[in-house]
């Protein structure tokens, strides 16, 4: 990994630390059993892809977005093609991490028990993204991540 790449990735869980201390502390939808780490990021053509674990989502993030990718808006749709298939992703701007790409695998992580597991989803979800069988059967998004077990 570069040196670029890592400090990308030691921002977004920075960032996201931050944010679940100033904002998201005793919320309902919080699971406090989670806590905040990228998972897998790697290089995939020209983007780097990986999986945001917080304590109130699992996301899919391209980081950084590309410069081109600037010219979306806050909340804009790009499908990014994959082995597995297309996976649509939403712009997002932050001050601290600047533009980045997410696409939500999971809303709620109120029933994943702990970090562990958490982890060995995003392994698998990795994992299938990068399974061209998946794209061969035209399988969508959906059955991706629950016949991965990760639902």
């Amino acid at each position: 990994m570069n040196t670029l790449a890592a400090t990308t990735e030691i921002r977004l869980v920075e960032r996201f630390e931050e944010i679940y201390r100033e904002r998201m502390q005793n919320l309902d939808f919080v699971n406090d059993l989670l806590s905040v780490e990228a998972i897998g990021f790697r290089d995939f053509d020209e983007i780097r892809l990986g999986i945001l674990i917080t304590p109130w989502f699992i996301n899919l993030v391209i980081l950084p977005a590309t410069s081109s990718d600037k010219t979306l808006q806050q909340g804009d749709q790009v499908d990014v093609n994959f082995p597995s298939g297309p996976i649509n992703f939403t712009a997002a701007v932050d001050e601290t991490i600047g533009y980045y790409l997410s696409a939500v695998l999971f809303s709620s992580v109120l029933e994943i028990p702990n970090q562990e597991t958490a982890r060995e989803l995003a392994e698998e979800v990795m994992r299938e993204i990068f399974n061209s069988a998946r794209n061969d059967r035209n399988i969508s998004r959906r059955e991706l991540f629950t016949q991965s077990g990760a639902a």
